[in-house]
């Protein structure tokens, strides 16, 4: 037997530790080399996802914009140049673009421009006229008009979308090549006008959403391209309808509530009676475009018995259609505004849309407007003192008081003026001073204490004492007009709100 010695043994199993070493050191190599690669794949796929993202804001900033501009009073407003044809006939579409970010695209052409709109003619075949030529484009001559994005809305960095084109929508308009998708589930109806009617889309084949129903309104189709530096693309397609007042004006006074009695109107009594308030339903000659309504619009046949009872002494003093005095029952009219809850509803709609141009105590900074430019003006005093327009004021537009008005020898107010909460309204001075345009009153809330009535019916309690110094003819306290009611309305629309919002996927 060979005997192997200690010494060569330990020969044969030298090296072991070098090839330990050196694995290990592949080992550590190979863990480091993926440790970096994934450090640099998910850096790769953090700045990609970032940079579809800065594509996704950046399609909605060019949304947001171009919907702030819808508005009529919007710095450089693109209200006037909003289409009024659909799709396939002539200036059915507006492009928007935006060259702050160093670039002038041509979208209308398909072919040989960086960021072409290659996703009208998807929408045109939908609704029965598809687009022809080399390059295609829809049909209409021209089909199509171009306006630039605002440098009042361009942020720092500037946001990286391309272009809006804007359109009026159509019924599929949001199926792509599918036309699954309609407003009211009948296929048939492609290249139908698609209009907002408060709660919901309808298609009709109105010319206009006017036509179609009493304040309906158009829907926009705001489609934005947004393509980064590094080219990331994104495209978002929204629909946008104005926001519309839940309001009527029936009357140039309209008194809302359940069997209202006479002392509604010139409530102190035999003041007010023997002064004579003159209030007169017929809209001037100068508004050759508005109709006469009654002096007196009230919600009931009650309220309409009784207040016709209650100015009886000076029935020729209230003129306008429907007899003598001219008070009329407005029911039908007032149907969206007989409740605690919808008069409220009206209240926080109008306090969104005067924004920051409401008071409750402080109301000395309020901007009333002008007749080149009306406001909305809020002024939430229910359970406090008195809101005096005093001597002096002038204003135009839509002014909301929620406790009692005091209007005090005032020079001039024009508009709508919404007496809500307590509804009182009342003229602590025998001035000879007139009010324009249209006055509604609807009490929802307690006329002390100014706490919400439990409903759901609204009170009987609203109040109008109007006194007039020298009271004639031509010298009217409230004189309805047609032309300012419609201007302070038009103007009242000062939003347009987002109905539908979906990624095109192209």
């Amino acid at each position: 037997m060979t005997r192997i010695s200690s010494k060569t043994r330990r020969h044969s199993e030298s090296g072991i530790a070098l090839l330990v070493v050196l694995f290990t050191l592949l080992l550590i190599t190979a863990i480091g080399a993926g440790m970096i690669m994934l450090t640099n794949t998910e850096t790769l796929t953090s700045a990609n996802f970032r940079d579809e993202q800065t594509a996704l804001f950046a399609a909605k900033a060019g949304m947001e914009e171009i919907r702030d501009r819808l508005r009529p009073g919007a710095t450089n407003s693109l209200n006037a140049s909003l289409p009024a044809a659909l799709l396939g006939q002539a200036n059915a579409v507006l492009y928007v673009l935006n060259p702050n970010g160093g670039e002038t695209d041509t979208p209308w052409v398909t072919n040989g421009t960086a960021y072409p709109d290659d996703e009208i003619c998807t929408e045109v075949t939908n609704i029965g006229s598809a687009c022809a030529g080399s390059p295609p484009v829809p049909a209409g001559t021209p089909w199509y008009t171009t306006t630039t994005a605002s440098t009042a809305y361009a942020a720092n960095p500037v946001l990286t979308w391309k272009w809006t084109r804007i359109t009026l929508k159509t019924n599929k308009t949001s199926s792509g090549t599918t036309s699954a998708s309609t407003v009211d589930g009948v296929t048939t109806d492609n290249n139908e006008r698609v209009c907002w009617t408060g709660s919901t889309e309808i298609a009709t084949t109105q010319t206009t959403c006017a036509l179609a129903g009493s304040g309906y309104q158009p829907v926009y189709v705001m489609t934005t391209l947004a393509v980064t530096p590094s080219g990331s693309r994104r495209m978002i397609q929204s629909e946008a309808t104005a926001n519309t007042l839940n309001l009527v004006l029936p009357g140039a006074l309209t008194v809302d509530g359940p069997s209202l009695a006479a002392a509604t109107i010139c409530a102190s009594g035999s003041t007010c009676n023997a002064s004579g308030a003159y209030i007169t339903g017929n809209s001037p000659a100068s508004c050759a475009s508005g109709g006469d309504v009654p002096a007196i619009a009230t919600a009931d046949a009650t309220s309409d018995s009784n207040i016709t009872t209650g100015v009886t002494p000076n029935k020729a003093n209230i003129v306008g259609t429907g007899g003598s005095p001219s008070v009329g029952n407005a029911s039908s009219a007032l149907s969206n505004l007989n409740t605690v809850a919808e008069v409220e509803a009206l209240v926080s709609q109008m306090t969104s849309l005067a924004g920051s141009n409401t008071c409750t105590t402080s109301c000395g900074s309020l901007n009333l407007g002008t007749s080149a430019s009306p406001t909305i003006t809020v002024v939430n005093n229910a359970g406090g003192s008195a809101f005096q327009l005093n001597s002096g004021t002038t204003g135009y537009g839509i002014l909301v008081v929620t406790g009692t008005l005091d209007y005090v020898n005032v020079n001039s107010y024009q508009g709508v003026i919404l007496m809500l909460g307590q509804a009182q309204f009342i003229e602590s001075s025998s001035k000879d001073t007139t009010f324009t345009g249209a006055l509604f009153m609807a009490q929802d809330r307690d006329a002390s204490t100014g706490a919400l009535l439990a409903g759901p019916g609204l009170g009987t309690g609203p109040v109008f004492n109007y006194h007039h110094g020298n009271a004639s003819s031509t010298d009217p306290s409230i004189q309805y007009n047609a032309c300012v009611v419609s201007q302070v309305e038009a103007a009242a629309v000062s939003n347009y709100k987002v109905v539908a919002v979906r990624e095109m996927m192209f």
